[in-house]
């Protein structure tokens, strides 16, 4: 073999260690990149998981709440935390406190509520702005709920007077008062949960596979 030829190859088997550790080095970077980007992908589908569980809660808990609060039935101390008037007799102030009942009930879960909001905007970012709408849709029916003992309240003293007949029928169908078979409040809180329970499944359900996998 040429001294020149000889010379070449052994250029070449020097360099074949640096070849070797970069090709080495690429394929490993390859390979950790692959890793970090499924770890990530795990990692952000486990918490969209978790959130996606916890808002379920929080819209079941939700439900139950409005749902106790419509009830009819009531302690003797509840409805006592509303301001009494001047003008009122024992069966006005009776009548008032048994109105005020359902939106006290409400006030006293104000710390839940606040929480359950809250959560909204991280539910938003991982599930989209539309995707919050039952948070929405829940609040129409709780603000519903509290106009209508405000508007029983304020318009008490109109009733002996014979007016907002209709109005107030209304209003206490809207509060669990004579509730009949039109009642659309419970079916339309269910409706919610089915609702956010269709957005969060999937995720629920992704992060089990791959737990599994």
């Amino acid at each position: 073999m040429p001294a020149q030829e000889l010379s070449i190859w052994i250029e070449l088997l020097k360099a074949v260690p640096s070849v070797v550790t970069a090709v080495t080095a690429v394929v490993g970077v390859a390979i950790a990149a692959r890793g970090l980007h499924k770890w990530r992908a795990e990692t952000i589908g486990k918490r969209k998981a978790e959130l996606a569980e916890e808002v379920v809660a929080d819209f079941y808990e939700a439900r139950d709440i409005l749902n106790a609060a419509r009830s009819p039935g009531s302690l003797g101390h509840e409805g006592t935390t509303r301001e009494k008037a001047a003008w009122e007799t024992e069966q006005d102030t009776r009548i008032l406190n048994a109105y005020f009942t359902t939106a006290e009930r409400l006030f006293n879960k104000e710390e839940f509520f606040a929480q359950f909001y809250a959560r909204r905007y991280r539910f938003a970012a991982h599930f989209g702005v539309e995707a919050a709408k039952p948070y929405d849709d829940l609040h129409k029916i709780y603000a519903h709920v509290v106009v209508a003992v405000r508007m029983l309240i304020g318009t008490y003293r109109q009733r002996s007077e014979g007016s907002l007949p209709e109005n107030r029928r209304r209003w206490e169908e809207s509060i669990g008062w004579a509730v009949t078979e039109d009642d659309k409040i419970p079916s339309r809180l269910d409706a919610i949960v089915e609702d956010i329970e269709k957005i969060c499944r999937p995720a629920i359900q992704e992060a089990a596979k791959t737990v599994r996998l």
